[in-house]
């Protein structure tokens, strides 16, 4: 008996009228309505978030720390449906966005980390060649048969080990973050590629055709500004502009994500953070290192950073051979600490003169 061959499934493969049509009439339906994005597939596009105050509480709940600009942009990216260029310095929050409007839309990340010679496969994926082995191994029985059918399955998804942006297209109940992490660090070729995704949210692939998005993610892009991005990838997207948080923004970012809760020790924390940033180090302290500081001095117990803690400070402070001869002088590391003082000193003033004119 001559055994049925299951036809492939890929939309580029299959130009059958009713066939398009079951597939269209299923996308254009909302399929899950998650928290904040919905199918971007949709005839008559529902609500991604119910409104910038929806999405605040959303990012305030996965303990994000964002001003109302940021936030009303990163609104109308995924009401728009637009991809969302983040630029600025390592250790910024970018990349930390995007895990916090997915934890606030109850959806998942799909990362791609970009490094310098990162290929196509390594992005959308590639076939599986001993899977394809393996299958026409079992089927040279109905090579002859049905040679057209065993070779439109072999170059079907079945066969296809998806990349990140693949995975990203063909999330179907609800739509997924796609994270593309220091796009910078791309050259312009692989950059062209992305033109593709973001525009018309569809991959073309040898062989296998062009696959279009089941739902459209919401994209964000992050740059440390390693090189300039091409006009044709920014004109697609939505621009953002991240700096090194200021000392109140820090505090407020500090009190939400660690557990030392006395203001004057994260005023000080704060304050440092601004000094030794602005102190032209090589590597300035991040907002995920100040964390770090502000775990570790929780565990120590300590209430108020003083010089004689430098030694201990130091692995979490300074990252390089240059910085750490720096901060072991010892007018600088002291310097620093009197700086944080005077940072903390005048944010407290600044906090009486607020509450007292209230």
């Amino acid at each position: 008996m001559r055994r049925t061959q299951p036809r492939p499934h890929l939309e580029a493969r299959n130009n059958s009228d009713s066939s398009f049509e079951a597939r269209a009439g299923l996308s254009r339906k909302c399929v899950a309505r998650i928290y904040g994005l919905c199918s971007g597939r949709t005839k008559e596009r529902e609500v991604v978030f119910a409104s910038a105050e929806n999405l605040g509480d959303g990012l305030r709940d996965a303990q994000y720390v964002v001003d109302r600009v940021t936030l009303q942009v990163v609104y109308l990216a995924a009401r728009m449906q637009k991809p969302l260029l983040v630029e600025g310095p390592p250790g910024c929050g970018k990349t930390e966005l995007a895990y916090a409007v997915a934890a606030a839309a109850g959806a998942t990340v799909e990362r791609l980390q970009c490094y310098q010679g990162i290929t196509e496969e390594k992005a959308i994926g590639k076939f599986d060649e001993s899977l394809q082995s393996l299958y026409l191994e079992s089927q040279k029985e109905f090579l002859r048969e049905d040679w057209d059918g065993i070779r439109n399955r072999l170059h079907s998804l079945d066969f296809f080990a998806e990349g990140p942006l693949l995975r990203a297209l063909r999330h179907q109940s609800k739509p997924c973050v796609l994270l593309i992490d220091e796009i910078d660090k791309v050259d312009h070729a692989f950059e062209a590629l992305l033109l593709e995704v973001l525009s018309a949210w569809q991959i073309t692939v040898p062989k296998l055709g062009t696959i279009k998005a089941e739902t459209v993610p919401f994209v964000v892009l992050s740059s440390n500004e390693e090189r300039r991005l091409g006009d044709p990838l920014r004109r697609r997207c939505l621009y953002l502009r991240f700096e090194y948080p200021t000392v109140e923004r820090e505090v407020e970012i500090l009190a939400a994500r660690s557990a030392a809760q006395q203001m004057p020790l994260l005023g000080q924390m704060a304050g440092l953070a601004h000094a030794l940033r602005g102190w032209n180090m090589e590597k300035p302290p991040s907002i995920a290192e100040m964390l770090d500081l502000a775990h570790a001095l929780d565990i120590l117990e300590v209430k108020e950073i003083v010089p004689e803690q430098r030694d201990v400070l130091l692995p979490l402070l300074a990252k390089t051979e240059g910085d750490r001869g720096r901060l072991l002088l010892r007018e600088g590391f002291e310097g620093l600490v009197m700086d944080s003082k005077i940072y903390r000193d005048k944010l407290n003033g600044r906090r009486r003169i607020a509450c007292a004119a209230a």
